[in-house]
């Protein structure tokens, strides 16, 4: 006797192409999620992206910032806030010479410069030739919280020219900073000089 053959249930074919097309479905998915996921680990966070103040030095991990991870001169004067930089946000030994471009520190580059003076007196009394008499020794002072540069003494009035320097002294020390000058003449009394301090405000 002969073997009747079956054929497969309607349902059972249904069922099985169902399966099938889930399992397709399934993998499109992961598919678009894995290279969705790809896309956003590789995008570019633009400075537009990011909110006012979003980025902070307590936002960013010790040490994400360093000198590889900066762009060609993405640091520059105009993109530093106001006092953002000051001693304490240096790390030891941060500022060597080559680390400091050429030309960048300068006068107009640290402060405002202020012009102190003092005058001295030509204390010489005598016309007569070589009575050469040293003056007092009067100090030109910076102003509170200025820091001494640099100084001189210049001669407002040569008398008769017969006149010289016997001293120009900086001096500083926890209250006070400036310059002493002190001259020597034989004009009897008819030169004029005044010490000089630049100071850095």
């Amino acid at each position: 006797m002969g073997k009747i053959a079956r054929h497969p249930n309607p349902g059972t074919v249904l069922g099985a192409i169902g399966a099938g097309l889930g399992l397709v479905a399934l993998i499109v998915s992961l598919s678009s999620s894995a290279g969705a996921v790809s896309r956003q680990s590789h995008a570019l966070v633009r400075r537009g992206d990011l909110a006012p103040g979003a980025v902070t030095a307590k936002a960013l991990a010790k040490g994400a910032v360093h000198a590889k991870a900066l762009a060609g001169k993405a640091v520059h004067p105009k993109a530093l806030a106001k006092g953002a930089v000051t001693p304490a946000a240096l790390a030891d030994d941060a500022v060597t010479a080559a680390a400091i471009a050429p030309g960048s520190v300068y006068g107009g580059a640290l402060g405002t410069v202020t012009r102190h003076t003092a005058p001295i007196v030509d204390t010489d009394e005598s016309p007569s030739p070589g009575s050469w008499t040293a003056s007092e020794s009067p100090a030109a002072l910076c102003a509170t919280g200025e820091r001494l540069l640099s100084g001189g003494i210049v001669f407002t009035n040569p008398g008769n020219r017969e006149v010289g320097v016997l001293e120009v002294l900086p001096f500083a020390d926890g209250n006070a900073s400036g310059v002493l000058g002190r001259i020597t003449s034989n004009s009897a009394g008819s030169a004029a000089a005044e010490v000089v301090a630049l100071c850095l405000k």
